[in-house]
C-alpha cells in the first residue's frame, strides 16, 4: 500500500498533469451560448481611427465600433471585451474562437469561404478625396488632368480604381495610409484618396485639407465578421441589430460622438449612411 506522503504527492502530480479545467458552456457550444455562458461579448481590435483607437495615456480602447459593440454589450446584458488583432489575422482570429465579432471587414468571397456576416450592412462608406487649395473633386472627372499627383496605397482597391478611371493624373504609390498622408503633408503630392471615415482621422491629425465624396459616389457597405456555425442565432440577432441601428440613427450617432471626442464637428464631415450622400 501507499503511505501517506506517497498518496499526497501522487494526487498533486495527477493534478499537474491534468488539463486546465474549463466551463464547458462558455468554449464550446454556438456563439450565442458561448457569450451569454461567459457574460462577455469580445470583439477585435486593431488600430484603426475612427473604428479603432487605442488611448497612449490610459491604454483604453475607443472608437465608433468600440463604441457599437459596448452598445451590443448592454443590449445583450454582458460586458464587452477588447483583444487586440490585426486586419490580416482577424479571419484567423474569429475561426480559432478567439473573439465572436470583427467591425469594418469587408465580406468579400475569399472571406465568406472562411467565415460568415450579418445580414445585414453595418455601415457604408465611399472613397473620399483630401484636397488642399483650389483643387477641385466635385467630380471624378476633375482629378483626371496631367499634372496632379494623386497618392495612395499600394495594391488596393482604391490603386485599381484609380489605375482604371484616372489615366491622365500622376498615381504616387504608398505602403500605407500613413505615408500616403505624410507625403501630402510634404506636399509631394497634391490628392490623397482613401475611404472617407478614413481621411476624417488622417485630416484630423494633420489640421490641413478638405475631404469631399467626388462624384459619382460609389457607396461600398462593409460588415462584421464572425464564426460561421450551424446555429444561426447570433448571426440573426446581429442582423437585425445592424439593421435598426442603421435605420434609426444609431449608428451614425456612435460615429458622430466619437468624432466630437476628437475635436471634429460632424458637420464638416460625410457621415456613414448612405441616403444621406444625396445619391
Amino acid at each position: 500500500m501507499l503511505g501517506k506522503r506517497q498518496l499526497l504527492l501522487a494526487g498533486a502530480a495527477g493534478l499537474l498533469a491534468a488539463p486546465a479545467i474549463r466551463p464547458a458552456a462558455a468554449q464550446d457550444g454556438s456563439t450565442w451560448s458561448q457569450i451569454r455562458a461567459r457574460g462577455a461579448l469580445r470583439i477585435g481590435v486593431t488600430a484603426a481611427e475612427p473604428w479603432f483607437y487605442k488611448d497612449p495615456a490610459t491604454e483604453v480602447w475607443r472608437g465608433a465600433a468600440v463604441a457599437y459593440g459596448e452598445k451590443l454589450a448592454e443590449t445583450l446584458g454582458v460586458r464587452m471585451v477588447p483583444i487586440e488583432t490585426t486586419w490580416g489575422n482577424s479571419v484567423a482570429a474569429i475561426q480559432a474562437n478567439q473573439i465572436d465579432i470583427m467591425f469594418v471587414l469587408d465580406p468579400t468571397e475569399q472571406r465568406r469561404q472562411a467565415i460568415d456576416f450579418p445580414d445585414s450592412p453595418f455601415l457604408y462608406y465611399a472613397l473620399g478625396a483630401m484636397t488642399r487649395g483650389d483643387t477641385h473633386a466635385t467630380e471624378w472627372a476633375e482629378l483626371d488632368r496631367p499634372g496632379l499627383r494623386i497618392g495612395l496605397v499600394l495594391g488596393t482597391t482604391i490603386d485599381r480604381f484609380a489605375s482604371e478611371k484616372l489615366t491622365r493624373s500622376t498615381i504616387e504609390r504608398f505602403a500605407s495610409n500613413d505615408e500616403t498622408v505624410a507625403a501630402f503633408a510634404a506636399r509631394r503630392i497634391d490628392v490623397v484618396l482613401q475611404f472617407h471615415p478614413a481621411l476624417i482621422a488622417q485630416r484630423a491629425r494633420l489640421r490641413m485639407g478638405t475631404i469631399t465624396l467626388p462624384r459619382p459616389v460609389n457607396a461600398v457597405p462593409t460588415s462584421a465578421g464572425i464564426r460561421r456555425e450551424p446555429d444561426t442565432q447570433w448571426k440573426d440577432w446581429l442582423s437585425a441589430r445592424f439593421r435598426d441601428y442603421y435605420e434609426n440613427g444609431t449608428t451614425q450617432s456612435l460615429f458622430e460622438t466619437y468624432l466630437r471626442s476628437r475635436n471634429i464637428d460632424p458637420a464638416t464631415t460625410p457621415g456613414i449612411t448612405r441616403e444621406a450622400w444625396g445619391l
